[in-house]
């Protein structure tokens, strides 16, 4: 799809910053796949941990310990937590999940498939980094280990909570059905979970991660209000930059003006679709001239 063929590029019509629901027809929803992987994983671990368990064998190896900032080689636990859920409560996987449904598909039709795992991601590492800091600075100022201080952090609330509060910041007006019965608009929601946690953190004490939600919470209202992107952590083209790197250089280099033209098109689609979800404004300066270019050559084919 070029520049000249979208309903937002044409005269007398009126740009609608809300990407149209069927935008989520037109690939596998990012947001299911996410569910399916943590359905996949409590599965997994019902199975490796037995059918009566003492102990999540999946939390052990993947939950975030409160120690782990000290222990660079279990840093790769600042993400895996994110994906497990507690065994010996079924309200912990399944309010998750039912939250990252009715928030993060609205959030992932304005952001965009990979832009939207990307957020999830970051998100959850943000809250593997709130818990083991807070627990290794308990450890510290009362001199007590840090495995005594707390069993460890497993969950995707972190996470959910980033999206719940990013789709408040998107639409702040949307109602929301509280228990399928109550209506309460999501900016007002919002703000009663943020205060929920902000109490549970200072006065319980429970099993619950509080700083975890609250640091998704602070990350994604800094995500909306920098108008951050983090589309530049692309991982497919970090792979293609060491594969031409690790590879020989042909001694012939053919002009292939077809193939450049392509490769213009991919990424002018890219930050049309980016304009539509969060405006002009969030362009860099290199997408407007890029999209300048892109825009006068597409102009000086049509005069031809």
């Amino acid at each position: 799809m070029g520049l000249y063929d979208r309903d937002y590029s044409r005269e007398d019509q009126s740009w609608n910053p809300v990407t149209p629901w069927s935008r989520l027809n037109s690939g596998p929803s990012m947001t299911i796949m996410i569910i399916i992987a943590n359905v996949a994983v409590f599965v997994l671990d019902i199975l490796v941990s037995g059918s009566n368990p003492t102990t999540s064998v999946m939390a052990d190896w993947f939950g975030v310990a409160p120690d782990a900032i000290l222990k660079p080689w279990t840093w790769y636990q600042l993400l895996t937590y994110g994906f497990v859920h507690s065994l010996f409560d079924i309200r912990h996987i399944l309010f998750n999940m039912l939250g990252l449904f009715i928030f993060g598909r609205t959030v992932e039709a304005r952001l965009g498939r990979n832009e939207f795992l990307r957020f999830y991601l970051i998100a959850i590492i943000v809250g593997g980094l709130a818990s083991t800091l807070r627990w290794t600075g308990y450890a510290f100022m009362t001199g007590l280990s840090p495995e005594s201080v707390s069993p460890g952090t497993v969950g995707a609330s972190g996470a959910v909570m980033a999206v719940t509060v990013l789709f408040a910041f998107m639409e702040p007006n949307a109602v929301i059905y509280v228990m399928a019965i109550y209506p309460v608009k999501a900016w007002l929601l919002a703000v009663v979970y943020v205060a929920m946690n902000v109490v549970g953190l200072i006065g319980v004490t429970d099993n619950v991660a509080y700083d975890v939600h609250l640091a998704g919470a602070g990350f994604a209202a800094i995500y909306f209000k920098r108008r951050w992107d983090f589309s530049r952590l692309d991982w497919s083209a970090w792979t293609d930059s060491l594969r031409r790197l690790t590879r020989r250089s042909p001694r012939l280099r053919i002009h292939d003006p077809q193939r450049k033209w392509a490769q213009e098109e991919v990424e002018a689609d890219r930050i049309l679709d980016k304009i539509q979800a969060s405006g002009m404004d969030s362009l860099t300066k290199a997408e407007r001239r890029m999209l300048e270019k892109y825009s006068r050559r597409k102009r000086e084919a049509n005069k031809r």
